[in-house]
């Protein structure tokens, strides 16, 4: 019973891809810090970022239940598979399936959990909102718009080759108006930092899209994976690797610390040798759990240079 418990909060919440974007948040709050000293703002807008996410990726569950999309992404899967994919993945992010199609929860408990979340979100807002004034309540209207209309109708962006688009704007705003709202002064390094961010995420979403193709593609989406079929998509995996490694170097102009970034190259390299591999039954399936520790460990040495940025300044150097 407990263990039920624990695995229908696991898949309801799905806590583990909040980090995404809370780490997001982090790196423009600790861009913040190196120009001022707002601690408790940067505290705060990562916390609403939390509850962000976690409305986020409910409300996605919901709507892919209500619109059907996740009831046959496991049909394309054998028992073999399965099992597989278990191993693949750590026990605290695999996702079993749709907990309001495998009736684990009501939609009645969703709307509720939601309702519970979104006020969260609302009531850390607040010193957020007396602080940034107008601005913080436009971004976190927009903010909002973009996370419920992924997949809630009558948009439903994902479905409609929107969702990679949305994602990445989302993360970019969580990155770089972090740090805009704490300190409101035009930064392009802080822009570099942010386009990153959503990059890096837009690709993981990407890359994720590729193991439901089968799904997406009976359901009638058009993500890019659909319109671009996986084979074209392997390649464009591989292009956008190259823009992200080429943005880090470009970081390297405002410090050196950022060739740290360049430690994430190994990873993309892995990714896409996978993905090219045509004899691995799970190459499409292989790089969802890669792609997800590559964009936190790329936030997180975002994180580690500026905190060693402000610590040695250029004259150090």
């Amino acid at each position: 019973m407990e263990k039920t418990l624990y695995r229908t909060l696991l898949n309801m919440l799905r806590i583990s891809y909040t980090l995404p974007f809370v780490m997001a948040s982090v790196t423009g709050a600790a861009f913040a810090l190196t120009v001022c000293d707002e601690w408790l703002l940067a505290v705060l807008i990562p916390l609403d970022v939390f509850f962000f996410a976690l409305f986020a990726n409910l409300s996605n569950d919901y709507f892919d239940h209500k619109s059907g999309t996740d009831a046959t992404r496991f049909d394309f899967m054998t028992a073999e598979s399965k099992e597989a994919i278990k191993e693949l993945y750590d026990e605290r992010i695999y996702w079993e399936g749709n907990i309001f199609d495998k009736g684990d929860v009501s939609e009645r408990t969703g709307k509720i959990v939601l309702a519970f979340i979104l006020a969260m979100a609302l009531l850390t807002a607040i010193p957020i909102i007396m602080h940034g004034g107008w601005l913080v309540i436009a971004l976190g209207a927009i903010g909002l718009f973009l996370a419920y209309f992924y997949t809630a109708p009558p948009l439903n962006l994902g479905a409609r080759g929107l969702g990679e688009l949305d994602v990445g704007t989302s993360f970019f705003m969580m990155s770089f108006f972090t740090y805009y709202v704490i300190r409101p002064e035009w930064s392009w390094q802080m822009f570099l930092i942010a386009l990153i961010v959503g990059t890096s995420v837009l690709l993981m979403r990407f890359v994720d899209q590729m193991s439901g193709y089968e799904a997406h593609l009976k359901g009638g989406e058009k993500d890019w994976t659909v319109r671009l079929g996986l084979e074209r998509a392997v390649g464009a995996v591989g292009i956008v690797l190259l823009i992200i490694h080429a943005m880090h170097l470009g970081l390297v102009y405002f410090h050196p610390v950022f060739l740290i970034l360049l430690l994430t190259i190994p990873m993309g390299r892995k990714l896409t040798k996978g993905l090219h591999d045509k004899n691995d039954g799970l190459r499409f399936i292989r790089p969802a759990p890669q792609i997800v520790k590559m964009v936190i460990f790329s936030e997180l040495l975002i994180v580690i240079s500026l905190t060693v940025q402000n610590a040695l300044p250029w004259t150090v150097w």
